[in-house]
């Protein structure tokens, strides 16, 4: 199981980030060759015909968000979640966690679906998991600002769906825009606490990457000096999430770490792929 972020995944050119030759393609696709993930959760992909440069459809289903239905003639890219399943590997796709985008009074979404689907590996139990990309601007604090305000409440959206399932084996993947692996970060104290307190039905709900540790090497475009610049991001936002189920049989996770190389010489993305491994049942 993998999730990676692949910043602005897009064949429409409006984006700066978003501009990939060949070269670039064919590097991201070696990555994910590497990973060698049944299942990836993605994020800010904007359409099938940008991740098929990076993915072999002949092995993977895609599942896009429902937004891209509404959203694939428009001419400006989307940041889309979604999964990639192995090919032979049953797949139910009901809707979206819609309410994780916090629509507003008439009904319009001012942030990113969650998308849902159930898989069944082969010979073992369907796990119910969403791909999410949460509301950036709130990393670290915990301040009534406006980018806090709306995690928070997608923080409690999240709950509230991981309460109706339960009692079933969940995993929930992607960016969280969060510090949450690290030691007693208050939304995620509160999310994990408020599960353990229902009375009706305690769920425990478990981190298997907070111990990852992260050492991402990537470029950003600086808008002010349009240039390229050279970072490295030593904390984890992208996590993978699951229930007591799935957690009994984690085995390990980590962050693929880009060469830097690579890097330097080609659009890769400034998020770097975060994997966790499970035993078979």
């Amino acid at each position: 199981m993998a999730t990676w972020n692949f910043e602005w995944l897009t064949l429409k050119g409006d984006q700066r980030a978003g501009v990939r030759h060949q070269d670039d393609y064919q590097q991201l696709s070696s990555i994910f060759v590497q990973l060698a993930s049944d299942v990836l959760a993605f994020q800010e992909v904007d359409s099938p015909e940008a991740l098929a440069r990076v993915i072999p459809t002949e092995a993977y289903n895609v599942y896009f968000s429902d937004r891209y239905a509404a959203l694939k003639d428009s001419t400006q890219s989307q940041q889309l979640t979604g999964f990639a399943v192995r090919k032979d590997w049953k797949v139910d796709d009901p809707r979206d966690l819609r309410q994780i985008a916090l629509p507003g009074f008439f009904g319009v979404p001012s942030l990113r679906y969650g998308t849902y689907i159930v898989v069944t590996p082969p010979g073992q139990e369907p796990v119910h998991m969403l791909s999410v990309h949460l509301k950036s601007g709130c990393f670290k604090q915990a301040q009534a600002s406006r980018s806090c305000e709306k995690l928070r409440k997608q923080f409690s959206v999240l709950a509230d769906w991981v309460r109706e399932h339960g009692d079933k084996n969940i995993l929930i993947a992607g960016d969280f825009n969060r510090y949450i692996s690290e030691k007693q970060d208050p939304f995620w104290q509160q999310f994990r606490q408020s599960l353990l307190d229902d009375a009706s039905r305690p769920t425990n709900i478990i981190n298997v990457t907070e111990s990852v540790r992260a050492r991402c090497k990537a470029r950003r475009y600086n808008w002010r000096t349009q240039t390229w610049n050279q970072v490295m991001y030593s904390r984890l936002i992208d996590h993978i999430l699951v229930s007591e189920s799935l957690a009994s049989r984690w085995q390990y996770s980590f962050q693929h770490h880009f060469a830097y190389h690579n890097v330097m010489n080609f659009r890769l993305s400034d998020h770097c792929p975060v994997v966790a491994t499970f035993k078979p049942q």
